[in-house]
């Protein structure tokens, strides 16, 4: 089980330690992420060893763009300069490999989940946007994993992580012909969210059908590769919350065998997709979700 919590390092393990005292229950990945354009030049090597040594495994989530927040959130054609061909023409080589020498130095390994969610349309790196193509995202993700190489980075266990449906729903973008290789990533990941009824284009839906879809693609796709939620969270809009984090602790064990691990998005954003955002839902998660340290 892992949370992202809206907190640098040090706050993240404190409020974690609070969680796992409050829900008797171990969380083993704390997430966080960082992206490229907003001066973060160097990693948090402080921080992420700061979590390691307090027993957490770190995943960073490493986002090619500047980031703003959703109520200034402008289009992926916006930032041009982050389309994948930019980064394939050597525009940001120095910057990748400022870091993958920076994470090279590290004690212990981290989750390492570069341009997530590649297969919708939201981000400058997505392959229906600004330009790009599949081919290209996976042209991509190989061009850096070999900058990381050369720099002897082996800290990092790489995450691939589409969204759990493909936006558009097309056969050019279906999450598939995203797939860098079995060489080229050590865990899949699938990111997906029950917005409920909070938007006018959303409705309610199950855990198991947000998930199905994408996870018989990436079983089929690599056989032989663990499969995490990197994202998820549930809106409380719409729907009965605790029934439906009950319901996910139900499939797991049922419909999805090959996950491994959960990171809930614990953090009151677009919606409120915090574990606790009510009492009803945390008492779902505390007796329902079980899992093996």
């Amino acid at each position: 089980m892992g949370l992202y919590l809206p907190e640098d390092f040090a706050v993240s393990m404190r409020k974690a330690g609070q969680y796992q005292a409050s829900w008797a229950k171990r969380i083993a990945i704390l997430s966080f992420y960082t992206a490229w354009g907003n001066g973060f030049e160097n990693p948090d090597l402080a921080g992420i060893e700061l979590a390691a040594r307090n027993g957490y495994l770190p995943m960073l989530t490493w986002e090619p763009w500047r980031y703003h927040d959703s109520a200034d959130a402008g289009k992926p054609e916006d930032q041009p300069d982050f389309s994948l061909y930019e980064i394939l023409k050597g525009r940001c080589d120095a910057y990748i490999r400022r870091w993958a020498a920076d994470l090279a130095a590290l004690r212990n390994p981290i989750l390492f989940r570069p341009m997530h969610e590649m297969n919708g349309n939201w981000y400058p790196w997505c392959g229906t946007v600004n330009g790009n193509r599949p081919e290209a995202y996976v042209e991509t993700w190989r061009y850096i994993r070999s900058i990381f190489r050369a720099e002897g980075n082996d800290r990092l266990i790489w995450v691939w992580s589409p969204y759990a449906h493909s936006v558009p729903d097309e056969a050019s973008n279906e999450m598939g012909l995203y797939y860098p290789g079995d060489g080229e990533v050590d865990w899949l990941g699938l990111d997906g969210y029950n917005w409920g009824d909070s938007r006018p284009w959303s409705r309610w839906q199950s855990f198991e059908e947000i998930f199905h879809k994408g996870y018989d693609c990436l079983v089929n796709l690599a056989p032989e590769k663990p499969i995490m939620i990197a994202e998820t969270g549930c809106a409380e809009e719409g729907g009965d919350k605790g029934m439906w984090i009950a319901e996910a602790a139900e499939n797991l064990i049922g419909r999805f065998p090959r996950i491994k691990a959960v990171v809930w998005f614990n953090t009151n954003k677009e919606c409120d997709w915090r574990i606790d955002s009510s009492p009803a839902s945390a008492d779902a998660f505390r007796n329902k979700w079980h899992w093996s340290h």
